[in-house]
């Protein structure tokens, strides 16, 4: 493929996860009852949170980290934390249809991190982002 389109991998990418991030975010938030058996037992356990409260508060997390990589805003290390955040989940699923699916989409968000800044990001501004 021509080199001309490279430079909107990083883009792409970003948008992409973008939309993963924030439909299951909003998912959580407007019908949290669907996730709360999805939540393991150790979780609750380890930080003395209902089910319902850790499904809340991992929606408002991936809304709000939805928003900055939208907005093109510390790019590097918001996929770096969705990266952390999202092998966890997936490594509770292990490999299963689901596990498999999310280890793709963490790895993918990790390549984000690679990418870092792209032209378009807002904050901070990367002089050395490529060029369209």
């Amino acid at each position: 493929m021509d080199q001309k389109l490279s430079p909107y991998a990083p883009i792409l990418l970003r948008f992409t996860l973008v939309l993963v991030y924030a439909y299951f975010g909003i998912s959580q938030l407007t019908n949290p009852e669907a996730w709360t058996s999805l939540v393991p037992s150790w979780a609750s356990e380890l930080t003395g949170l209902s089910p319902t409260l850790l499904v809340y508060s991992n929606a408002s997390f991936e809304v709000v980290a939805s928003l900055l990589l939208l907005l093109g805003i510390f790019v590097r290390p918001v996929a770096l934390l969705l990266f952390a955040h999202l092998i966890v989940i997936a490594s509770g699923f292990g490999l299963s249809p689901t596990g498999v699916r999310d280890f793709g989409l963490s790895f993918s968000t990790l390549a984000l991190a690679f990418f870092g800044q792209d032209k378009w990001c807002l904050y901070p501004k990367n002089t050395n982002a490529s060029r369209v």
